[in-house]
């Protein structure tokens, strides 16, 4: 494939490459969504203003332009934003290794799903030598290994799967310049696509990934604990909020004093995570 720079290649490499401990955010829709909804409560300043870098793939800014109002949320963001584009600013990542980005693709997203079985195919003919791998694959992998959502242009779990596979690329090409990379979603398959994609990486050497990695998690779940913490919502605004989730699965640790854990992974009503949020025992939301 030609080795071609994008001009959001060169910037992001040169952002990365001149800073050190960066803290950078993947956006999805369904957050960038939440918080539009509620942005009364979830000021971009508040929210985004930890970050160093924020980066959205290109398919999902095509969800998010969908909404004109999600837009002007997103492009008021005060910190470094950069947009991405999958089929031009994804293989630098991997030296322009093609099969090992189709590996990459065909892990970020569902066993058993559709873009999955339509990389997995591939990949097999690639490494049998009988077929070459096509200029064009990327661009085709989105346009045919995804259904279609009634909207026409977009692409159902395109977008998850572009984030889960920038989050792995960065940390993959870059190492020890990002700290942290937190994915902005409420997506719960991308938890499980995670660990997929950690064991999988690990098992055949695909990636240079810490097995302690940088990756987590920012969920509304996080994002309503983060502002009930800070004081920018209380117990009623949570409650409100939470109404449409209002059975949800949590992630969580809670610390005891002697530095034992107790991990939480269930189904939690609002009351019971309002209290968890109210209690005396420090804690974390993982998800």
């Amino acid at each position: 494939m030609y080795e071609m720079v994008s001009d959001s290649f060169k910037e992001l490499n040169s952002f990365i490459t001149k800073g050190h401990d960066l803290r950078i955010c993947i956006l999805y829709n369904n957050n960038v969504q939440f918080c539009t909804q509620h942005e009364k409560y979830f000021r971009v300043d508040k929210i985004y203003g930890y970050y160093d870098l924020i980066l959205v793939p290109g398919w999902v800014y095509a969800e998010i332009a969908q909404s004109e109002h999600r837009r002007q949320y997103i492009s008021s963001i005060p910190q470094q934003l950069l947009y991405l584009d999958e089929e031009t600013d994804y293989l630098p990542l991997v030296d322009y290794h093609d099969l090992k980005l189709m590996k990459v693709f065909a892990n970020a997203s569902s066993p058993g799903s559709k873009p999955h079985r339509y990389l997995k195919k591939q990949i097999q003919e690639a490494e049998s030598g009988r077929v070459d791998i096509d200029d064009e694959w990327i661009g085709n992998y989105y346009k045919n290994g995804f259904d279609s959502k009634e909207e026409g242009i977009i692409k159902k779990n395109a977008g998850e799967t572009s984030i889960l596979a920038l989050a792995f690329l960065l940390v993959h090409h870059y190492g020890n310049k990002i700290k942290q990379i937190s994915i902005s979603t409420s997506d719960f398959a991308v938890v499980e696509i995670k660990k997929k994609i950690m064991d999988y990486s690990s098992k055949h050497n695909l990636l240079n990934v810490p097995t302690i990695n940088p990756i987590s998690f920012l969920s509304t779940d996080v994002l309503l604990a983060r502002a009930f913490r800070m004081g920018m919502i209380g117990e009623t605004e949570l409650i409100y909020l939470r109404k449409s989730t209002h059975r949800k699965r949590v992630i969580c640790i809670v610390r005891n004093n002697d530095s034992t854990v107790v991990p939480v992974d269930t189904v939690m009503e609002t009351e019971d995570f309002l209290q968890l949020l109210k209690g005396n025992e420090p804690y974390d939301i993982i998800f």
